[in-house]
């Protein structure tokens, strides 16, 4: 705990979350747009999987035209049955990701209603530089708001359970299809379970 108020009221409801496995990554720009490459000896990951979780997103979805995103789709999947809101940051307590060639995507949405696997996006303002992710550490934090900011939050191992998978079907590739998901949120809302979260037995 910290001395400042302040700083732990922040920190009890910031969770960090690891990198699953190691990967190094380059990129380079050519006439077609630009090349993602793998770097072999920093890797751990087999090559189907690489091109099943690593991708460079379309330059219309990239915030800046000469500045590439890549996205990486983690297995990290958070629900809730109260009201709650997550926010994905990068990991700024963490020395390493500052020598990142770039910056992560922040993103806020509702997990109650979206429990949608967590993608990490990371816009490559450094091109020049390799991308370094080795697993174990910081990936990136997650930051939890509900109606009630006095009740402490608490994470817990959760079933995959028939009734969760039903419900992720209906909200899986919704993003590709429309541009404003928050209202496909509200339809996620409507035919939501009343209760999607349950705990692992210990």
């Amino acid at each position: 705990m910290q001395a400042c108020p302040a700083v732990n009221e922040l920190e009890r409801r910031l969770f960090e979350v690891q990198c699953p496995f190691n990967i190094q990554l380059e990129i380079e720009k050519s006439e077609q747009g630009y090349d993602l490459f793998v770097v072999d000896h920093g890797t751990r990951l087999d090559d189907d999987l690489i091109g099943q979780y690593v991708m460079l997103m379309r330059p219309d979805l990239w915030r800046d035209k000469d500045t590439p995103v890549l996205q990486i789709s983690t297995p990290y999947i958070f629900v809730c049955d109260d009201d709650c809101y997550m926010s994905q940051l990068p990991p700024f307590m963490d020395t390493k990701h500052h020598k990142w060639p770039g910056v992560i995507t922040s993103g806020r949405f509702p997990i109650e209603n979206w429990p949608r696997v967590l993608n990490w996006a990371f816009e490559w303002t450094d091109i020049t530089k390799t991308l370094t992710l080795k697993r174990g550490d910081p990936l990136f934090y997650v930051y939890f708001e509900t109606n009630n900011p006095s009740l402490p939050v608490r994470l817990v191992m959760a079933k995959n359970t028939e009734e969760l998978k039903e419900f992720r079907k209906g909200i899986n590739g919704i993003p590709k299809f429309i541009s404003n998901t928050f209202k496909a949120m509200e339809i996620a809302k409507s035919r939501r379970p009343k209760k999607l979260l349950t705990p692992m037995e210990k």
